[in-house]
Protein backbone atom coordinates (compact mmCIF):
# COMPACT_ATOMS: atom_id res chain seq x y z
CA UNK A 1 0.00 0.00 0.00
CA UNK A 2 1.34 3.30 -0.52
CA UNK A 3 2.12 5.55 3.20
CA UNK A 4 1.92 8.85 1.04
CA UNK A 5 -1.41 10.10 1.57
CA UNK A 6 -1.61 9.50 5.02
CA UNK A 7 -0.77 12.26 7.45
CA UNK A 8 3.18 12.58 8.56
CA UNK A 9 4.56 12.50 12.03
CA UNK A 10 7.58 12.58 13.69
CA UNK A 11 9.43 10.06 15.97
CA UNK A 12 12.17 9.47 18.15
CA UNK A 13 11.83 5.79 18.87
CA UNK A 14 12.20 6.15 22.45
CA UNK A 15 10.96 2.90 22.94
CA UNK A 16 13.92 1.01 21.60
CA UNK A 17 16.33 3.04 23.07
CA UNK A 18 18.08 5.08 20.33
CA UNK A 19 21.21 6.85 21.74
CA UNK A 20 20.71 11.17 22.33
CA UNK A 21 20.94 12.92 19.27
CA UNK A 22 19.51 10.20 16.92
CA UNK A 23 16.12 12.07 15.56
CA UNK A 24 13.46 12.69 15.11
CA UNK A 25 12.45 10.35 11.77
CA UNK A 26 9.27 10.48 9.80
CA UNK A 27 6.10 7.65 10.24
CA UNK A 28 3.10 8.07 8.81
CA UNK A 29 -0.07 7.96 11.21
CA UNK A 30 -1.84 4.65 9.44
CA UNK A 31 -5.27 4.14 10.67
CA UNK A 32 -6.84 1.24 11.91
CA UNK A 33 -8.07 -1.55 10.58
CA UNK A 34 -5.57 -0.63 7.72
CA UNK A 35 -2.36 -0.38 9.34
CA UNK A 36 -3.18 -4.31 10.78
CA UNK A 37 -3.65 -4.74 7.43
CA UNK A 38 -0.61 -3.54 6.34
CA UNK A 39 1.05 -5.62 9.23
CA UNK A 40 -0.39 -9.11 7.95
CA UNK A 41 0.69 -8.25 4.55
CA UNK A 42 4.74 -7.35 5.30
CA UNK A 43 4.68 -10.10 7.21
CA UNK A 44 3.33 -12.50 4.53
CA UNK A 45 0.61 -14.21 7.29
CA UNK A 46 -0.51 -16.99 6.19
CA UNK A 47 -1.74 -20.69 7.96
CA UNK A 48 -0.76 -23.83 6.55
CA UNK A 49 -3.11 -26.62 7.10
CA UNK A 50 -1.85 -30.45 7.08
CA UNK A 51 -2.63 -34.01 8.09
CA UNK A 52 -1.99 -33.64 11.20
CA UNK A 53 -1.22 -30.04 12.60
CA UNK A 54 -1.92 -26.44 11.65
CA UNK A 55 0.43 -23.97 11.66
CA UNK A 56 0.53 -20.11 11.87
CA UNK A 57 3.22 -18.26 9.80
CA UNK A 58 4.67 -15.10 9.74
CA UNK A 59 8.48 -13.18 8.92
CA UNK A 60 8.69 -9.52 8.82
CA UNK A 61 11.62 -6.89 7.98
CA UNK A 62 9.67 -3.88 6.95
CA UNK A 63 13.11 -2.11 6.02
CA UNK A 64 11.73 -1.02 2.51
CA UNK A 65 15.41 -1.19 1.53
CA UNK A 66 16.76 -4.26 -0.62
CA UNK A 67 20.13 -4.45 0.50
CA UNK A 68 18.10 -4.84 4.08
CA UNK A 69 16.18 -7.56 3.16
CA UNK A 70 15.45 -10.36 5.50
CA UNK A 71 17.45 -13.33 5.63
CA UNK A 72 15.24 -15.30 7.68
CA UNK A 73 13.83 -18.44 6.43
CA UNK A 74 11.22 -20.92 7.31
CA UNK A 75 10.13 -24.39 6.15
CA UNK A 76 6.69 -26.38 6.68
CA UNK A 77 6.12 -29.83 5.58
CA UNK A 78 4.17 -32.71 5.90
CA UNK A 79 5.83 -36.45 5.20
CA UNK A 80 3.07 -38.72 5.04
CA UNK A 81 1.97 -37.70 8.80
CA UNK A 82 5.20 -36.65 9.84
CA UNK A 83 5.15 -32.58 10.49
CA UNK A 84 8.45 -31.30 9.94
CA UNK A 85 9.41 -27.34 10.70
CA UNK A 86 12.01 -25.20 10.64
CA UNK A 87 13.25 -21.54 11.17
CA UNK A 88 16.58 -20.32 9.66
CA UNK A 89 18.28 -16.92 10.96
CA UNK A 90 20.84 -16.33 8.03
CA UNK A 91 23.78 -13.77 8.74
CA UNK A 92 26.01 -12.13 6.36
CA UNK A 93 24.12 -12.53 3.13
CA UNK A 94 21.90 -15.30 2.13
CA UNK A 95 23.53 -17.70 0.04
CA UNK A 96 24.51 -20.20 3.12
CA UNK A 97 20.99 -20.17 4.41
CA UNK A 98 19.06 -20.48 0.95
CA UNK A 99 22.17 -23.89 0.34
CA UNK A 100 20.30 -25.11 3.98
CA UNK A 101 16.82 -24.56 2.70
CA UNK A 102 17.88 -26.24 -0.09
CA UNK A 103 19.10 -29.35 1.37
CA UNK A 104 18.62 -30.18 4.75
CA UNK A 105 15.06 -30.96 4.64
CA UNK A 106 15.69 -33.44 2.58
CA UNK A 107 18.19 -34.94 3.85
CA UNK A 108 16.74 -35.50 6.73
CA UNK A 109 13.34 -36.77 4.94
CA UNK A 110 15.33 -39.29 3.39
CA UNK A 111 17.36 -40.34 6.59
CA UNK A 112 13.98 -40.92 8.37
CA UNK A 113 12.26 -42.52 5.19
CA UNK A 114 15.61 -45.17 5.22
CA UNK A 115 15.53 -44.99 9.27
CA UNK A 116 11.54 -46.78 9.25
CA UNK A 117 11.99 -48.48 6.25
CA UNK A 118 14.88 -50.28 8.26
CA UNK A 119 12.93 -50.88 11.47
CA UNK A 120 9.70 -51.99 9.91
CA UNK A 121 7.01 -52.72 12.23
CA UNK A 122 8.98 -51.99 15.34
CA UNK A 123 8.93 -48.15 16.34
CA UNK A 124 12.10 -46.47 16.30
CA UNK A 125 14.09 -45.29 19.17
CA UNK A 126 13.60 -41.59 19.98
CA UNK A 127 17.37 -41.28 20.42
CA UNK A 128 17.54 -42.87 16.51
CA UNK A 129 15.31 -39.83 15.31
CA UNK A 130 17.91 -37.52 17.35
CA UNK A 131 20.55 -38.97 16.03
CA UNK A 132 19.74 -38.15 12.90
CA UNK A 133 18.60 -35.27 13.37
CA UNK A 134 21.65 -33.89 14.58
CA UNK A 135 23.88 -36.01 12.05
CA UNK A 136 21.78 -34.30 8.85
CA UNK A 137 21.98 -30.61 10.84
CA UNK A 138 26.29 -31.73 10.90
CA UNK A 139 26.35 -33.41 7.14
CA UNK A 140 25.38 -30.31 5.44
CA UNK A 141 27.64 -28.07 7.49
CA UNK A 142 30.76 -30.81 6.78
CA UNK A 143 29.22 -30.55 2.78
CA UNK A 144 30.52 -27.01 2.83
CA UNK A 145 33.44 -26.99 4.29
CA UNK A 146 34.33 -30.36 1.47
CA UNK A 147 33.15 -27.64 -0.92
CA UNK A 148 35.85 -25.29 -0.16
CA UNK A 149 38.51 -28.39 0.85
CA UNK A 150 37.97 -29.29 -2.86
CA UNK A 151 39.25 -26.82 -4.12
CA UNK A 152 41.84 -25.96 -1.88
CA UNK A 153 42.67 -29.08 -0.09
CA UNK A 154 44.91 -27.41 2.55
CA UNK A 155 47.70 -24.91 3.32
CA UNK A 156 50.06 -25.88 1.09
CA UNK A 157 48.07 -26.16 -2.02
CA UNK A 158 47.20 -22.41 -1.24
CA UNK A 159 50.47 -21.08 -0.44
CA UNK A 160 51.40 -22.61 -4.10
CA UNK A 161 48.92 -20.65 -5.93
CA UNK A 162 49.25 -16.50 -6.37
CA UNK A 163 46.20 -14.36 -5.39
CA UNK A 164 45.47 -13.74 -9.11
CA UNK A 165 45.43 -17.68 -9.51
CA UNK A 166 42.75 -17.99 -6.50
CA UNK A 167 40.77 -15.64 -7.97
CA UNK A 168 40.49 -16.78 -11.03
CA UNK A 169 39.58 -20.05 -9.22
CA UNK A 170 36.46 -18.92 -7.25
CA UNK A 171 34.69 -15.12 -9.03
CA UNK A 172 32.93 -14.57 -11.84
CA UNK A 173 29.17 -14.50 -11.95
CA UNK A 174 28.77 -17.56 -13.89
CA UNK A 175 31.40 -20.07 -12.19
CA UNK A 176 29.88 -22.17 -9.73
CA UNK A 177 32.90 -21.87 -7.31
CA UNK A 178 32.10 -18.85 -6.42
CA UNK A 179 28.65 -20.01 -5.19
CA UNK A 180 30.88 -22.64 -3.02
CA UNK A 181 33.11 -19.78 -1.21
CA UNK A 182 30.35 -17.53 -0.65
CA UNK A 183 28.32 -20.53 1.04
CA UNK A 184 30.54 -20.42 3.73
CA UNK A 185 31.54 -16.79 4.08
CA UNK A 186 28.06 -16.63 4.57
CA UNK A 187 25.85 -18.66 7.74
CA UNK A 188 22.86 -19.32 9.52
CA UNK A 189 20.81 -20.92 12.74
CA UNK A 190 19.14 -23.55 12.30
CA UNK A 191 16.04 -24.42 14.66
CA UNK A 192 13.97 -27.79 13.13
CA UNK A 193 11.11 -29.56 15.07
CA UNK A 194 9.53 -32.74 14.02
CA UNK A 195 6.67 -34.64 15.40
CA UNK A 196 5.62 -38.34 14.56
CA UNK A 197 2.65 -39.44 12.50
CA UNK A 198 0.67 -40.82 15.82
CA UNK A 199 1.47 -37.48 17.30
CA UNK A 200 3.61 -39.05 20.29
CA UNK A 201 6.20 -37.55 20.21
CA UNK A 202 8.49 -34.18 19.53
CA UNK A 203 11.85 -33.33 18.70
CA UNK A 204 13.54 -30.14 18.37
CA UNK A 205 16.97 -29.57 17.19
CA UNK A 206 18.80 -26.38 17.76
CA UNK A 207 21.82 -24.62 16.50
CA UNK A 208 22.51 -21.19 17.64
CA UNK A 209 20.11 -18.85 19.23
CA UNK A 210 16.55 -19.21 17.84
CA UNK A 211 13.95 -20.32 20.58
CA UNK A 212 11.69 -23.10 20.90
CA UNK A 213 9.01 -23.44 23.43
CA UNK A 214 6.12 -25.78 24.17
CA UNK A 215 3.07 -24.88 25.82
CA UNK A 216 0.81 -27.52 27.49
CA UNK A 217 -1.90 -27.72 29.69
CA UNK A 218 -1.63 -29.80 32.90
CA UNK A 219 -4.81 -31.61 34.64
CA UNK A 220 -5.61 -28.30 36.55
CA UNK A 221 -6.02 -26.92 33.14
CA UNK A 222 -3.31 -24.34 33.42
CA UNK A 223 -0.84 -23.61 30.95
CA UNK A 224 2.44 -24.97 31.20
CA UNK A 225 5.77 -23.60 29.17
CA UNK A 226 8.54 -25.89 28.47
CA UNK A 227 11.86 -24.36 26.48
CA UNK A 228 13.41 -26.69 23.66
CA UNK A 229 15.75 -24.50 22.85
CA UNK A 230 19.65 -24.09 23.70
CA UNK A 231 20.81 -20.71 23.20
CA UNK A 232 24.41 -21.30 21.87
CA UNK A 233 25.88 -17.31 22.49
CA UNK A 234 28.56 -15.83 23.75
CA UNK A 235 26.23 -15.38 26.88
CA UNK A 236 25.53 -19.03 27.55
CA UNK A 237 28.02 -19.75 30.38
CA UNK A 238 27.68 -23.40 29.20
CA UNK A 239 28.93 -22.31 25.81
CA UNK A 240 31.69 -20.25 26.95
CA UNK A 241 33.22 -22.46 29.33
CA UNK A 242 33.04 -25.46 26.24
CA UNK A 243 34.89 -22.99 23.79
CA UNK A 244 37.56 -21.85 26.77
CA UNK A 245 38.05 -25.80 27.15
CA UNK A 246 38.98 -26.13 23.82
CA UNK A 247 41.04 -23.38 23.03
CA UNK A 248 43.04 -23.07 26.36
CA UNK A 249 45.38 -20.43 26.78
CA UNK A 250 43.41 -18.25 24.39
CA UNK A 251 41.94 -15.26 26.44
CA UNK A 252 40.23 -14.34 23.00
CA UNK A 253 38.56 -16.86 22.19
CA UNK A 254 35.85 -15.27 23.38
CA UNK A 255 35.78 -11.37 24.03
CA UNK A 256 32.58 -9.11 24.77
CA UNK A 257 30.38 -12.27 24.60
CA UNK A 258 31.32 -12.87 21.18
CA UNK A 259 33.59 -15.92 19.58
CA UNK A 260 36.72 -13.71 18.88
CA UNK A 261 35.12 -10.52 19.72
CA UNK A 262 33.46 -11.11 16.30
CA UNK A 263 30.63 -13.64 16.22
CA UNK A 264 27.65 -13.66 18.81
CA UNK A 265 26.04 -17.08 18.16
CA UNK A 266 28.59 -20.02 19.12
CA UNK A 267 27.14 -22.71 16.98
CA UNK A 268 26.16 -22.26 12.89
CA UNK A 269 26.40 -23.74 10.03
CA UNK A 270 28.64 -22.04 7.81
CA UNK A 271 30.74 -18.95 8.83
CA UNK A 272 34.12 -20.80 7.63
CA UNK A 273 35.75 -18.27 8.58
CA UNK A 274 35.89 -19.31 12.18
CA UNK A 275 36.03 -22.98 11.30
CA UNK A 276 39.07 -22.85 8.95
CA UNK A 277 43.00 -22.07 9.24
CA UNK A 278 43.47 -17.96 9.10
CA UNK A 279 44.87 -18.74 5.41
CA UNK A 280 41.69 -19.74 4.21
CA UNK A 281 40.48 -16.56 4.84
CA UNK A 282 43.02 -14.09 3.57
CA UNK A 283 44.17 -16.04 0.53
CA UNK A 284 40.35 -17.45 0.00
CA UNK A 285 37.41 -15.36 1.48
CA UNK A 286 38.95 -11.96 1.35
CA UNK A 287 40.30 -12.30 -2.67
CA UNK A 288 36.12 -13.79 -3.22
CA UNK A 289 34.07 -10.94 -4.83
CA UNK A 290 31.37 -10.35 -3.69
CA UNK A 291 33.20 -10.11 -0.57
CA UNK A 292 32.20 -9.86 3.25
CA UNK A 293 29.68 -8.11 4.35
CA UNK A 294 30.53 -8.33 8.58
CA UNK A 295 29.76 -5.95 10.83
CA UNK A 296 33.69 -6.74 12.57
CA UNK A 297 36.85 -5.80 11.01
CA UNK A 298 38.81 -8.80 9.74
CA UNK A 299 41.75 -7.36 11.15
CA UNK A 300 40.58 -6.92 14.53
CA UNK A 301 40.04 -10.70 15.61
CA UNK A 302 41.58 -12.58 12.56
CA UNK A 303 45.25 -12.12 14.72
CA UNK A 304 43.07 -14.36 17.45
CA UNK A 305 42.31 -17.32 15.21
CA UNK A 306 45.10 -19.25 16.17
CA UNK A 307 42.65 -23.30 16.71
CA UNK A 308 39.70 -23.19 14.45
CA UNK A 309 36.88 -24.74 14.36
CA UNK A 310 35.67 -22.10 17.32
CA UNK A 311 31.99 -22.68 15.72
CA UNK A 312 29.99 -25.86 16.09
CA UNK A 313 27.80 -27.23 13.85
CA UNK A 314 26.59 -30.15 16.36
CA UNK A 315 22.67 -29.32 17.08
CA UNK A 316 21.41 -29.86 20.42
CA UNK A 317 18.40 -32.08 21.09
CA UNK A 318 15.28 -32.15 22.99
CA UNK A 319 12.90 -35.02 22.73
CA UNK A 320 9.55 -34.59 24.61
CA UNK A 321 6.46 -37.61 25.19
CA UNK A 322 3.04 -35.79 23.98
CA UNK A 323 0.22 -36.13 25.97
CA UNK A 324 -2.79 -37.56 24.08
CA UNK A 325 -5.14 -35.12 22.97
CA UNK A 326 -9.07 -34.80 23.49
CA UNK A 327 -11.79 -35.25 20.91
CA UNK A 328 -11.33 -32.01 18.15
CA UNK A 329 -9.30 -30.40 20.77
CA UNK A 330 -5.99 -29.88 21.13
CA UNK A 331 -3.97 -29.03 24.56
CA UNK A 332 -0.58 -28.44 22.76
CA UNK A 333 0.91 -26.63 20.56
CA UNK A 334 5.28 -25.14 19.62
CA UNK A 335 6.01 -21.94 19.18
CA UNK A 336 9.34 -21.52 17.22
CA UNK A 337 10.93 -18.26 16.45
CA UNK A 338 14.15 -16.34 15.33
CA UNK A 339 16.00 -14.12 17.80
CA UNK A 340 14.54 -11.07 16.06
CA UNK A 341 11.15 -11.62 18.44
CA UNK A 342 13.03 -11.98 21.19
CA UNK A 343 15.12 -8.71 20.55
CA UNK A 344 11.76 -6.87 20.29
CA UNK A 345 11.97 -7.38 24.32
CA UNK A 346 15.16 -5.84 24.95
CA UNK A 347 13.94 -2.68 26.73
CA UNK A 348 11.71 -5.08 28.90
CA UNK A 349 14.41 -6.44 31.65
CA UNK A 350 12.52 -9.48 31.16
CA UNK A 351 14.14 -12.98 31.67
CA UNK A 352 13.87 -15.21 28.28
CA UNK A 353 12.32 -17.67 30.36
CA UNK A 354 9.72 -15.13 31.58
CA UNK A 355 9.01 -14.04 28.14
CA UNK A 356 8.52 -17.76 26.56
CA UNK A 357 6.27 -18.23 29.36
CA UNK A 358 4.48 -15.06 28.68
CA UNK A 359 3.51 -16.25 24.99
CA UNK A 360 2.60 -19.51 26.04
CA UNK A 361 0.07 -18.24 28.92
CA UNK A 362 -1.56 -15.90 25.70
CA UNK A 363 -2.02 -18.18 23.53
CA UNK A 364 -3.06 -20.99 25.82
CA UNK A 365 -5.86 -18.38 26.98
CA UNK A 366 -6.85 -17.66 23.86
CA UNK A 367 -7.04 -21.47 22.97
CA UNK A 368 -9.38 -21.37 25.81
CA UNK A 369 -11.40 -19.08 24.89
CA UNK A 370 -11.65 -20.67 21.18
CA UNK A 371 -12.57 -24.04 22.49
CA UNK A 372 -15.23 -22.56 24.76
CA UNK A 373 -16.75 -21.07 21.98
CA UNK A 374 -16.42 -17.29 23.49
CA UNK A 375 -13.78 -15.76 21.54
CA UNK A 376 -13.99 -12.83 20.02
CA UNK A 377 -12.80 -11.62 16.37
CA UNK A 378 -9.21 -11.00 17.50
CA UNK A 379 -9.01 -14.66 18.82
CA UNK A 380 -9.68 -16.09 15.50
CA UNK A 381 -6.22 -14.46 14.27
CA UNK A 382 -3.00 -16.26 12.72
CA UNK A 383 -1.41 -17.18 16.46
CA UNK A 384 2.01 -16.29 15.00
CA UNK A 385 0.90 -12.57 13.78
CA UNK A 386 -0.38 -12.33 17.78
CA UNK A 387 2.76 -13.07 18.91
CA UNK A 388 4.29 -11.08 16.36
CA UNK A 389 2.00 -7.48 17.26
CA UNK A 390 2.51 -8.50 20.87
CA UNK A 391 6.16 -8.03 20.63
CA UNK A 392 5.81 -5.22 18.20
CA UNK A 393 4.67 -4.14 21.47
CA UNK A 394 7.29 -4.90 23.38
CA UNK A 395 4.65 -7.01 25.47
CA UNK A 396 3.30 -4.03 26.54
CA UNK A 397 -0.20 -2.46 26.01
CA UNK A 398 -1.45 -2.62 22.33
CA UNK A 399 -1.05 0.33 20.93
CA UNK A 400 -1.67 1.07 17.18
CA UNK A 401 0.43 4.54 16.74
CA UNK A 402 3.88 2.26 17.61
CA UNK A 403 2.63 -0.24 15.59
CA UNK A 404 2.32 2.42 12.55
CA UNK A 405 5.95 3.77 13.73
CA UNK A 406 7.81 0.18 13.88
CA UNK A 407 6.45 -0.56 10.20
CA UNK A 408 6.42 3.13 8.27
CA UNK A 409 9.39 4.82 10.43
CA UNK A 410 11.43 6.12 7.74
CA UNK A 411 15.50 5.74 8.32
CA UNK A 412 18.27 5.21 6.59
CA UNK A 413 19.34 1.89 7.93
CA UNK A 414 17.68 -1.28 9.73
CA UNK A 415 15.58 -0.70 13.17
CA UNK A 416 14.80 -4.15 13.78
CA UNK A 417 16.06 -7.05 13.48
CA UNK A 418 14.76 -9.89 10.38
CA UNK A 419 11.95 -11.51 12.71
CA UNK A 420 9.76 -14.66 12.06
CA UNK A 421 7.72 -16.92 14.23
CA UNK A 422 5.47 -20.63 13.75
CA UNK A 423 2.66 -21.52 15.89
CA UNK A 424 1.92 -24.76 15.21
CA UNK A 425 -1.29 -27.00 16.95
CA UNK A 426 -0.14 -30.00 18.33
Amino acid sequence: MSYMSYPQRSTYLEFLEFPPGYGPWTYRAIPEPLISSELARLASAHVINSKTTTTGCVSLQPSPDPDDRSQDRFVVLDWDGWSFSAVFDGHGGEEAVDYVVQELPSLIHAALTKALANAGTVPLAPSAISTLLQSSIQAVDDALTDGVKHLFPDEATLAALTDEQIKSIINGPTNPNNLTILRCMRGTTALVSLVDSKKENLWVASLGDCQAVLGTKDSNGAWDATILSVNHSGRNPAEVARIRKEHPNESECIKFDRILGAIAVTRAIGDHIFKLPVSYTTRVFMNCVPGFSVSSKLEHFLPHNKSPPYLSALADIKHVALQPTTANTSESFLILCSDGLIDLYEHTNSTLEEILTQWVHMLGERMDRISAKVSDEADKENAALVLLRHALMGGGVDNSDRLTQMLTVEIPCRWMDDTTVLVQTL
